[in-house]
């Protein structure tokens, strides 16, 4: 009888039930609705889980996107009205209203942070699953701005009065977090197609397929206290190597181990600062598509060419893909073992199940055995959406959902996590192998919680043109304020859009500013298509734009103890790098739409210029229309077009007659009958006749293969799979003679564009480069509260203006917040090249700073174990005094004394690139704390 008596007692304890029939469970209280339940969930102090669910036995799924996070033994309490229900913790209180079984926010003063609305089931059946579609719609006040979502590449920075897809595709990265003005944010934990929605009337979102409403309301006293809620549900975020934040120099492609290594060596000849080459897809020759491993033909001995690298003081990243081709030895295994999702819309290629660990642990042992074994540094993830193609939006959704299953489920119901579970797999596999090399993970997407598995996201094979550079600052500024800290873009562009290329002074002026944009990103990289992007190859010593990207270049080294320092409070404090400015103004709403300018850490104000200056665009060439063609038969007004299914010519469908060659199948436009929607080819034949003697220019637009002949010479030849490039080939013709003309094309997956245009000898001759005109300008609004000091001069400007900024070639807007301190190092070939001593301390005067020098030994996970070292700064501006604080914690190989030289920052002195030639201060230091009196 006792027994059971303390029985009853453990069991009330544990499960308390009130009158109203309220049941408290744990850390958790659960109200029944008509047909279901809300059930409110403490996971700390600022965050509570909602889970509304439409029927009362419901089976919760375990959590992708959430760790196993620590138990806060939060306190907190409930309070119960005829109306309301209110559990309330220390910070926030979360609110029922039984009448219309909405759940509300509020801080603990009674202030309503944020208003919920209705909220609606929709039941769903299909042969594979039984689910809901889901909305949860929310009341926002009307001043609030609403960030995050993700990377979207329309402008937009504040998602007031629109609407987002959550879909993922090249381009576009979908993470269900959203975070507002008002300092709260909403984690969205569904993996389905998913939409957000907002209007004057309410705010919504809604998913595909459910079983429940889920989501976190996490609330804090900044921005940054939110990202701190949201990785603490997540998941922390490790650091890279420091070499990570150096430059990274890739492209599409280098096609043998020669040209790689010769590209490093180039690099150090020219004392280029460089950390990172990266070997673009395709090496895998006669293998098969994505067959991990190298086609000994073009690179002989992989092993010896990351040795080779490795000796030049330089790391190496390869691109890797999640689908193989049918005839390749990863496939067959991951066939075997049934580790494979396939669709209509992969054909010749199977995707490896990224859902399934079994799965995952085959594709890394495959990655081991022919990659990392050998020396391999890093991994480019492309296509983790993982990628399938179709006309329109719909299409791609439908060729999704033709995936089937996965381990977990549906395809649809685990439409948008991929790239997490994927790189999840990679970063775990390795460390579970080694801590003496840091994960570093390149990835075409994201998901909440993917900032846990050492993975930076890039924008994807975007143009260069200058609308979509602008778009890029929005793109990536509301992806890092998700909680995702690492995003990059391809400077310059994937793809071009300039058949000159890096030749040519229009592209090389949006590629200049580009790269200055670059190196106040997470991670600096260039990367494209169709033209070199080896810095050298935008121009000589004595052109106008070496030096200057050997400037910025440098600048980022000079800023690597700020920007490694930065790293450490991304890992340490939840830190965000790359920064709306919302995140630290947000008592300023003239900031709230501002989506070309943005912080750096907590000192710069960046902002990119991103309109042209200089240069007009080359022009591109004139269309080739039927009055210059002649069929087969020698009839005027077309070529003979022959279509053939088979990227090699294999079988002849059709043959009709083409007045041009400009088609891109992506727009909707119909392809012939009997044409397979991916590997097929195209032979266009017959003649070309010459309206005036001389040089002429043939310029292609494809993607995919292409090749042209005159008169059988090959004039045009980029016979491989390829995004969108422009390629240009020369040759002399006769006015009124006829010449032979062939052009071939093939396609496999993703777009299919192809057009052959041409720019005749008279409208050659009068193409003339403009000269450089004199300086330009642009407005830079400066945030209020504060003022601020031009890096370039050191004038100092209050804030909460508008001002006209000069803006030369050679310089980006550039500001620094008045109480800031600024760490910048030596000049340096690589990150590792040398201690950072002396370290030139500048110090921006007008307010109280500090900031928090970081070092460890740069590249193993010892950091994790307390292996590492902090050395404070601290300046008082009423005292006049800066304090270097006591060093805490060692590392192997640390400097013990080193030397600071101390500059407080004026008109031009200690400012721009170069050191300040007389410092106001040189002080040695040996740990211990030292006062500097200005």
């Amino acid at each position: 009888m006792r027994k059971l008596s303390l029985l009853v007692t453990i069991l009330l304890l544990n499960v308390y039930l009130f009158a109203s029939g309220i049941k408290q469970d744990g850390n958790s209280i659960t109200y029944d609705t008509e047909k279901g339940f809300i059930k409110l969930q403490v996971c700390s102090d600022n965050i509570i889980r909602v889970l509304i669910s439409p029927v009362k036995d419901l089976k919760e799924r375990k959590s992708l996107m959430l760790i196993d996070y620590p138990n806060q033994n939060t306190k907190w309490k409930v309070n119960e009205t005829e109306r309301y229900i209110s559990l309330k913790t220390g910070k926030i209180t979360a609110r029922i209203d039984k009448t219309y079984n909405t759940v509300s926010f509020y801080d603990n003063s009674g202030n309503l942070i944020l208003q919920g609305d209705t909220y609606k089931f929709e039941q769903k059946t299909t042969d594979n699953d039984s689910f809901y579609h889901i909305e949860q719609k929310f009341r926002l006040s009307p001043i609030e701005a609403i960030y995050g979502l993700g990377q979207y590449q329309q402008g937009v920075m504040n998602w007031r009065k629109h609407d987002v897809t959550l879909f993922q595709e090249n381009r576009e990265i979908a993470v269900p977090m959203f975070v507002s003005s008002k300092n709260y944010g909403i984690l969205w934990d569904n993996y389905s197609l998913s939409k957000f929605h907002d209007s004057k009337e309410n705010t919504s979102l809604w998913s595909n397929v459910a079983d429940a409403i889920d989501y976190y309301f996490i609330a804090g006293q900044n921005i940054d206290e939110v990202i701190s809620g949201y990785r603490f549900l997540t998941g922390k975020v490790p650091m890279f190597a420091k070499w990570a934040y150096g430059y990274w120099q890739s492209k599409e492609r280098y096609n043998t181990q020669k040209e790689i290594v010769d590209a490093v060596k180039e690099y150090r000849r020219r004392k280029l600062p460089l950390d990172l080459i990266v070997q673009d897809w395709m090496y895998w020759g006669d293998l098969g598509w994505s067959a991990l491993d190298f086609d000994r033909k073009k690179f002989p001995d992989p092993e010896k060419m990351i040795k080779d690298i490795h000796d030049m003081n330089t790391h190496i990243m390869i691109s890797i893909w999640p689908n193989f081709a049918t005839k390749s030895k990863v496939y067959s295994e991951m066939k075997e073992k049934g580790y494979l999702v396939g669709s209509k819309s992969m054909q010749n290629r199977g995707l490896y199940d990224a859902y399934n660990k079994d799965a995952q642990d085959l594709y890394w042992k495959w990655l081991n055995k022919n990659m990392f074994s050998i020396g391999m540094d890093a991994w480019w993830m492309d296509a983790t959406e993982p990628e399938v193609t179709g006309e329109t939006l719909d299409d791609r959704i439908k060729n999704f959902e033709s995936l089937g299953s996965n381990k977990l489920g549906t395809m649809s119901r685990y439409m948008l996590p991929f790239a997490m579970m994927s790189t999840k797999g990679v970063y775990e596999n390795q460390r579970k192998l080694t801590d003496e090399k840091r994960v570093c993970i390149l990835t075409r997407s994201a998901f909440a919680g993917q900032q846990h598995y050492g993975a930076v996201s890039w924008s994807g094979d975007i143009h260069a043109q200058w609308d979509v550079f602008r778009n890029q600052i929005s793109a990536g500024l509301n992806f890092c304020i998700t909680g995702i800290p690492y995003w990059t873009t391809d400077i310059g562009a994937f793809i071009p859009d300039n058949p000159l290329g890096n030749k040519d002074n229009a592209y090389r002026e949006i590629y200049m500013r580009w790269f200055q944009y670059g190196v106040f990103n997470p991670v600096f990289r260039s990367h494209g298509s169709g033209t070199a992007r080896e810095i050298w190859n935008f121009g000589g010593k004595d052109s106008w734009t070496y030096e200057p990207l050997r400037k910025f270049d440098n600048l980022r080294y000079r800023l690597l103890p700020y920007i490694y320092s930065m790293a450490w409070q991304v890992t340490n404090e939840d830190y965000t790098m790359m920064r709306a400015l919302a995140f630290d103004f947000n008592d300023d709403p003239n900031v709230y739409n501002i989506d070309n300018e943005y912080m750096f850490g907590s000192a710069f104000l960046v902002s990119p210029v991103t309109e042209k200056m200089y240069f007009e665009n080359n022009y591109l060439g004139d269309l080739i229309k039927g009055n210059n063609y002649f069929d087969n038969n020698g009839k005027n007004g077309n070529l003979t077009t022959e279509f053939y299914n088979g990227i090699d010519f294999d079988t002849l469908v059709t043959t009709d007659l083409r007045d041009k060659i400009d088609f891109d199948w992506n727009d909707g436009t119909s392809r012939p009958k009997g044409v397979n929607q991916h590997y097929y080819s195209i032979r266009f034949s017959g003649e070309i006749e010459a309206p005036e003697t001389g040089k002429y220019t043939f310029l292609t637009t494809s993607n995919d293969g292409i090749r042209v002949a005159i008169n059988d010479k090959v004039i045009i030849e980029n016979w491989t799979p390829h995004g969108a490039t422009v390629d240009m080939g020369y040759i002399e013709l006769e006015a009124n003679k006829k010449y032979k003309i062939k052009v071939e094309y093939f396609q496999t997956l993703g777009g299919a564009v192809t057009k052959l245009s041409w720019i005749k000898p008279s409208v050659a001759a009068k193409l003339q480069a403009k000269k450089m005109p004199a300086t330009k300008s642009v407005q830079v609004y400066l945030p209020k509260s504060t003022d601020w000091v031009d890096f370039w001069r050191g004038d100092t400007f209050k804030g909460g203006q508008t001002i006209q900024v000069p803006a030369p070639i050679d310089e980006m807007p550039l500001f620094v917040k008045a109480g800031s301190i600024i760490p910048m190092g030596p000049f340096l070939q690589y990150a590792t090249e040398k201690q950072a001593d002396p370290i030139e301390l500048r110090i921006y005067t007008g307010s109280d700073a500090s900031f928090t020098l970081y070092e460890d030994e740069n590249d193993n996970y010892n950091y994790e174990k307390g292996v590492y070292a902090t050395i404070p700064f601290n300046w008082d501006e009423n005292a006049q005094t800066l304090t270097i604080g006591n060093r805490k914690g060692k590392f192997p190989g640390m400097l013990k004394k080193r030397t600071f030289k101390i500059v407080w920052v004026g008109e031009n002195h200690g400012t721009g690139l170069e050191p300040e030639a007389k410092p106001d201060k040189v002080v040695k230091y040996k740990g211990e704390k030292l006062i500097i009196k200005k």
